[in-house]
């Protein structure tokens, strides 16, 4: 492949990844996709199959958000106070759209599913490594870290789901408020 291939590969994927964080899954078309990256439908077809490109590029948004979870220099305390904080701001919620929709999706489609289940795991090991550096700096004292990371992943993603649809009974200030409570429980000592 010429550069030129990559060049235009790499294109593509970015303006899926833009459309993807602007429509959504469900809404992304690849018109909107060529416009953005200024090629034609020909072009994209010749590099990508739409649930392939659409998939990759859902991934490769979550990529980010992975690393994002942990930076290498910055303290478990720190990463996870800031997990915790931006977990429910106004700029989380494209991603939890994406999210949601990814989960739906996946019974269905199956480049969705497979991305969906390599983020997931990927998330969840690395607030897993993150909750045991803190256990081994004495940042906190959690029994069992991997566990604790798959409770707090299954609060987040609840409480993330209400707050999209509104639900009545919470909001975002609440919402963070339980996932500092149910960390809290997770310590002992």
């Amino acid at each position: 492949m010429d550069r030129r291939d990559r060049g235009g590969r790499e294109r593509i994927l970015m303006a899926t990844m833009a459309v993807l964080l602007e429509m959504g899954l469900l809404a992304a078309q690849t018109r909107a996709v060529t416009e953005r990256a200024g090629v034609g439908t020909g072009l994209l077809n010749h590099h990508f199959r739409w649930p392939e490109l659409r998939a990759r590029a859902w991934e490769a948004i979550f990529e980010e958000v992975v690393a994002d979870l942990w930076h290498p220099a910055e303290a478990p305390a720190a990463a996870l106070d800031r997990f915790i904080a931006e977990a429910f701001d106004e700029g989380a919620r494209p991603y939890w759209a994406l999210w949601i929709q990814a989960e739906a999706l996946s019974a269905t489609d199956t480049a969705i599913q497979a991305a969906l289940s390599r983020i997931r795991t990927a998330l969840r090991q690395r607030l897993a490594a993150l909750l045991l550096a803190g256990n081994s700096q004495g940042c906190w004292t959690l029994p069992q870290p991997n566990a604790t990371a798959i409770r707090l992943e299954a609060l987040r993603d609840g409480l993330a789901g209400m707050l999209l649809n509104h639900d009545p009974d919470i909001d975002t200030a609440l919402a963070t408020h339980h996932l500092r409570q149910a960390f809290a429980r997770e310590q002992t000592g």
